[in-house]
């Protein structure tokens, strides 16, 4: 049985799964399809009606009734007779107001009798989904209230006489409201409910993309995007794609050539067609599935023709270059495109007669350039069969003077999924992590690898609207030779809890497979999961973990505290509290941000205090930095270390930091605050061998010109990277995320 203390808990943590939907127009729809059956149940005074639409694959259920509670229930009912196991799942997309009580949702029902027992999840226009449930014919109805009245996916699951409810905002990640125990028939009813709680008027609700599943997992990968041709011979062709995406998980692919399946349970996103015939187009296309077999949509059709027998021809030499933007350090290229016998593949840019970069698409934004100096650019053509065109005519561009501003921004990749952490290989590519998605993407010569290097699966989970996910990155110091990579990630336990754990990547060739779990069972929730991770000077990992509303700061309980481990997972037998503990400080509230002072290795760390205590702390192996018992200026208390400098009567909400080591900045430290919509630059100064910071001499950067930054980090070329928060955040603003480099001018 389902307690009221877990329910309210769950219905919190649930509230903040959900975001408002739109209402959709009642469109022309027939009457409900086999097998589906609608009745008004206990005889309402106003008989209820319902159709579908199958153009739109929606349900518009109308009804009227005094309620759906108590001993006796008054409704209208779309159902199907159902035996055994299953689910039903749900989009309840528009719900009118005849009463701030009226319900439609989703249940579970032994008979058509108005005293029947039933399990159902419920919206309501006011008062927020309701769980209800009776569990003895002719018994009184039992209720736990979720507090959220935003429309959304819902979904109960039927095990024995085990009944789950789970919520969602987007119909892949799932809000877990806990089991429910109740005795029912194997046959019974599952069906859509409404009740306008009201005898003289209805209330109608739009049910959209309805599923009854006898496996529990009703809905279809998304389908595979990115479908492009890497070779084309004349017999062969090799594609990928991007992963597809599962509420449970991808099993594998089908292959599509014209519209024949050629190849079944491909595991991969990449395959090799053999066996084509010269000189002939073929349209491929892909879909996913999952181990219940349920099977995406198509992706878009791929068309592609294969070479002659000897393709030797070059594609055009490319025409037009120009140059439609420069900095002091970068020119931004376009051209026109080449054409060719079969396709053009890429295009390789040489600067000076070397080249620096290569692209699929017709611009290139060459970086890393002299500051008021002459380069000479060209381009030519490459196609699948390895021809290469001749040369451009060269372009010659001179890069403007040094500014008096020590950096330019540019754009380097947008349209990202809440991204959040930053390294850099030492090839030039840039690793990042997105938080929702859990993927990991890569950016090689200034341009966004479409397929991502590897996108988490179970047991990763991320929670709609909340701080979990994927979060911190951190590439090994030997990553040229073993491509070992280090992500802190949300899981979901084997009890459906949420916790975090550190694990460690195996790259090649920008694709990358798990290589081994590091930690576990680091404490995780809703909120304040911390998760940034860096390898500091001395070769150990660290990272950080929130106290996620639990004021336990002991060392039995591993919430609120950093950690430091040898790069294998094992603890270093000089940590602060022992060789058994990882822990190596405590007394943290939200830690976001890990960075070590330039020459004298000292880690200063950021951290998201209680309204506006945000905290810059110098953190030592074994202190205690206040939290719960005291947070910001009130830390002069034998035990507590006190912070360099807090945010008093104003809100940071810092995360990601970094030092300058290049240029007019050198020795700075930088933060990228969240709430203040900015970056801050601080001096770093020196008192009795420890780093001080003056209030004022805070430099505040861009501000409120690219919302809310959440990592920035130097590149090894004296670059500034940061990502925003601003898209898939509960308290950003919807707009695309992004990463931006602040070029050097200097």
């Amino acid at each position: 049985m389902i307690t009221r203390n877990k329910w309210v808990a769950l219905g919190l943590s649930i509230c903040l799964l959900l975001t408002c939907l739109p209402s959709f127009s009642f469109a022309a729809a027939a009457a409900v399809p086999n097998p589906w059956k609608q009745e008004n149940i206990g005889s309402p005074t106003l008989a209820g009606s319902a159709s579908y639409d199958a153009t739109l694959d929606q349900f518009s259920v109308s009804g009227s009734g005094t309620d759906i509670w108590n001993k006796s229930d008054q409704f209208n009912y779309v159902y199907q007779p159902w035996t055994g196991d299953g689910s039903i799942i749900a989009l309840i997309s528009s719900q009118t107001n005849s009463h701030d009580f009226a319900k439609a949702g989703i249940m579970f029902r032994e008979t058509l009798k108005s005293d029947s027992k039933h399990v159902d999840l419920l919206l309501t226009p006011s008062n927020g989904y309701t769980f209800q449930y009776r569990t003895e014919t002719g018994g009184a109805s039992l209720s736990e209230k979720i507090a959220s009245t935003s429309p959304s996916w819902v979904n109960l699951e039927r095990k024995g006489n085990v009944i789950k409810g789970y919520v969602s905002n987007n119909g892949l990640n799932w809000g877990d409201l806990g089991n429910l125990t109740i005795n029912m028939n194997a046959s019974l009813y599952v069906g859509l409910a409404v009740s306008s709680h009201s005898v003289s008027k209805l209330s109608t609700a739009t049910f959209d993309q309805v599923k009854i599943n006898a496996t529990g997992d009703v809905f279809p990968p998304t389908e595979p995007t990115n479908v492009q041709a890497t070779s084309v011979t004349s017999t062969t062709a090799t594609l990928s794609w991007t992963a597809s995406l599962d509420d449970v998980g991808v099993t594998g692919y089908d292959l599509y050539k014209n519209d024949i399946v050629v190849k079944a349970n491909i595991t991969g996103t990449t395959y090799t067609y053999t066996g084509l015939t010269a000189d002939t187009t073929y349209v491929f296309t892909v879909k996913a599935k999952d181990a219940a077999g349920n099977i995406s949509k198509a992706s878009n059709p791929l068309s592609v023709k294969t070479s002659t027998q000897a393709d030797t021809q070059s594609p055009s030499i490319p025409t037009g270059l120009t140059s439609s933007s420069k900095t002091s350090s970068s020119v931004a290229l376009s051209w026109t495109a080449s054409t060719d016998n079969v396709s053009v593949y890429e295009y390789d840019i040489y600067s000076n007669g070397s080249i620096v970069g290569t692209t699929a698409s017709n611009s290139y934004n060459v970086t890393g350039l002299s500051a008021n100096t002459t380069y000479s650019f060209t381009v030519k053509a490459r196609d699948l069969a390895g021809n290469i065109s001749a040369a451009s005519k060269a372009l010659s561009v001179k890069t403007n003077a040094a500014s008096s501003d020590p950096y330019t921004p540019e754009v380097v990749a947008t349209d990202l999924e809440t991204p959040w952490a930053i390294d850099f290989a030492p090839d030039g590519r840039i690793f990042f992590t997105e938080r929702n998605s859990g993927r990991v993407r890569v950016v090689v010569n200034g341009q966004l690898k479409s397929s991502p290097v590897i996108t988490l699966g179970a047991p990763f989970y991320y929670m709609p609207k909340s701080e979990g996910g994927l979060l911190g990155l951190a590439l090994d110091p030997n990553f040229a030779t073993n491509h070992y990579i280090y992500v802190y990630h949300s899981y979901k336990t084997s009890d459906n809890k949420v916790a975090n754990q550190v694990v460690r990547l195996k790259e090649n060739n920008n694709k990358a497979t798990l290589d081994k779990v590091l930690i576990t069972n680091l404490p995780g929730a809703v909120y304040h999961n911390g998760g940034r991770l860096k390898i500091g000077p001395d070769q150990k990992l660290y990272f950080s973990d929130g106290n996620y509303g639990n004021k336990d700061d002991t060392l039995s309980f591993l919430g609120g505290k950093i950690f430091r481990l040898n790069l294998d997972g094992s603890i270093p037998s000089d940590n602060p509290f022992g060789s058994k503990s990882p822990i190596y400080s405590r007394g943290h509230r939200n830690p976001q941000g890990l960075a070590w002072q330039p020459g004298t290795n000292l880690l200063l760390e950021s951290e998201h205090g209680e309204s506006s205590h945000d905290e810059i702390n110098l953190i030592q192996p074994g202190n205690h930095y206040g939290w719960p018992t005291y947070e910001g200026g009130d830390q002069d208390h034998t035990g507590i270390t006190p912070p360099l400098i807090y945010a008093n009567g104003t809100t940071w909400a810092p995360s990601g930091i970094t030092f300058v080591t290049k240029g007019p900045w050198a020795g700075n430290l930088l933060v990228a605050n969240l709430k203040g919509k900015q970056i801050i630059r601080m001096v770093i100064g020196q008192k009795n061998g420890k780093p001080t910071i003056d209030s004022d001499s805070l430099n505040y950067l861009y501000v409120n010109k690219y919302g809310r930054i959440r990592d920035i980090v130097e590149a090894p070329d004296g670059s500034l990277y940061f990502v925003t928060s601003n898209n898939g955040d509960k308290n950003g603003d919807g707009t695309p995320d992004k990463l931006v480099r602040l070029a050097p001018n200097f």
